[in-house]
C-alpha cells in the first residue's frame, strides 16, 4: 500500500511540475504591454501585438494628434509614429515597428499643427514590446 501511495505522489508531483513549467513558458510568450495615453484632443496607443501605434483625433479643433513609440533595436533607436489630422473621429494605425520582443518601449503623444509640427507633448510612458 505504501509503495502505491509513493508512486501516486510521484506521478502527481511530476505532472504538477510539468504543468507549472508549461504554464510559465506560455505566460512569457505574451510579455508585451499596451499603453494608452488620453489627452483632451484624442488618444495615442501602443499595441504590443505587432508593435503598432495608433492615434485617434477626437476634436475638430485645428490640431492633430501624433503618437510616438521608440525602442532600441540592434543598438540603434527605432521610432514608429502615427499621425491624425482629420479632426473628429480620425483614427490611424501604423504598420509593424519590428521592435525586439521584450524590449522597453517609450510612448508619448503630441498635439500637432500643420506647418509647425509638434506643439505640446505628454511625458513618456513605458511599455514592453
Amino acid at each position: 500500500m505504501r509503495n502505491r501511495l509513493r508512486k501516486t505522489f510521484r506521478t502527481g508531483l511530476v505532472a504538477g511540475v510539468a504543468l507549472a513549467v508549461t504554464a510559465g513558458f506560455a505566460g512569457s510568450a505574451s510579455a508585451g504591454t499596451i499603453v494608452k495615453i488620453r489627452v483632451s484632443g484624442g488618444t495615442g496607443t501602443f499595441l504590443d501585438a505587432g508593435d503598432r501605434v495608433e492615434c485617434h483625433d477626437t476634436k475638430a479643433d485645428g490640431y492633430g494628434v501624433r503618437t510616438y513609440a521608440e525602442s532600441m533595436v540592434h543598438g540603434e533607436e527605432w521610432m514608429q509614429t502615427a499621425s491624425c489630422w482629420g479632426g473628429k473621429d480620425d483614427l490611424v494605425q501604423s504598420g509593424n515597428a519590428g521592435f525586439v520582443e521584450g524590449a522597453r518601449v517609450k510612448v508619448k503623444v503630441c498635439y500637432i499643427k500643420r506647418g509647425v509640427g509638434d506643439v505640446r507633448c505628454t511625458g513618456y510612458r513605458y511599455a514592453t514590446a
